[in-house]
């Protein structure tokens, strides 16, 4: 008798294994949805679907983007963040969603840092300051003399209140010692803030490396310095700001979450072949073609990365006191 109720167990025991161990093997069984919070057509949207086609390859499953666009990255983040945690359904996104909405919205509905799971890292979109070429900006210092020469005459554009290009020129300023009285011009979007400032309506604007660097090469705008720790390898000749004296890391970084609570080894398959995919020479060059530099680690860094961006984000926003309704 004693035998056979320990025989019964292990049949019990054997079988949670098999049926529990073999619903995550056979992951992913049907399409995933790449929901992507950005307008399709955009640099995310182009990197994503890069991402996308490479790991259906790789997963052997369709990995389907799906844009959500709306109220800067919330609209389609809100939909993540109430999606069944069993991986069919993750977001590929940009740092305005988790690191900087938070806390620049006082209706946001969903927790940026308990409502999702990280998965994996796929790089940085640098930022730089650009001038209008009639401006003094041969050199940082040249234009902070000027915009402190003439406190509250000095302008620059962003692509919205509250948006990354607002909150990377604060960072500047802060950076560059404090006590900068320029003011701020928001528009509906980044083309037409980029155009006011090669027109001479707007004197100076943090813009993505993708927009500052070809129109600097056409001598429509000057740009003074890159936002980033150091040159980049497709722009050596263009400075830095921190080897001029300012030490900002402008960079807003791209990467995959998924809802809170998806199983662990599901994460960390999907954080393997994104790396793997990453890893892909050609994959490099296509994104480093569209302005972005791959970067790539387990779930864990990106995860101790995601609150430190939250945070020092956060400390900007805060400072200069951007808070909005939406």
């Amino acid at each position: 008798m004693k035998r056979s109720i320990q025989l019964f167990f292990s049949v019990i025991a054997l079988a949670v294994i098999f049926f529990s161990g073999g619903a995550w093997a056979a992951y992913p069984d049907k399409p995933i949805r790449m929901v992507v919070a950005y307008p399709a057509g955009g640099s995310t949207d182009v990197i994503a679907r890069l991402l996308a086609t490479k790991l259906s390859e790789r997963l052997k499953q369709s990995v389907v983007v799906e844009n959500k666009p709306g109220a800067s990255g919330m609209i389609g983040s809100e939909f993540v963040s109430t999606a069944p945690a069993d991986g069919y359904t993750i977001m590929f996104t940009a740092a305005d969603t988790h690191s900087l909405n938070p806390h620049v919205y006082t209706k946001i509905r969903y927790d940026a840092k308990k409502d999702f799971s990280p998965v994996g890292l796929v790089g940085f979109l640098t930022m730089a300051l650009i001038v209008n070429p009639s401006k003094p900006s041969q050199d940082v210092t040249q234009f902070l003399n000027a915009v402190k020469g003439k406190p509250g005459t000095f302008s620059f554009a962003s692509w919205g209140a509250g948006s990354s290009s607002q909150v990377a020129m604060e960072m500047f300023k802060g950076a560059a010692g404090g006590n900068i009285d320029m003011i701020h011009v928001p528009f509906q979007g980044a083309a037409p803030a980029i155009t006011a400032v090669m027109g001479g309506q707007v004197d100076s604007m943090m813009v993505p490396m993708t927009l500052a660097e070809p129109n600097h090469r056409a001598g429509k705008v000057k740009l003074v310095g890159v936002a980033s720790p150091k040159r980049l390898s497709w722009a050596s000749d263009l400075p830095t700001l921190a080897e001029q004296g300012v030490p900002l890391d402008g960079r807003l970084w791209l990467g995959v979450v998924a809802p809170a609570k998806v199983p662990a080894d599901i994460v960390t398959l999907l954080n393997r072949e994104i790396n793997a995919v990453l890893a892909d020479p050609s994959v490099k060059e296509t994104m480093i073609k569209n302005g972005l530099d791959p970067a790539f680690g387990t779930v864990q860094e990106y995860t101790t990365f995601l609150d430190v961006e939250y945070e020092r984000w956060g400390k900007t926003i805060r400072g200069a006191n951007i808070r909005l309704d939406q």
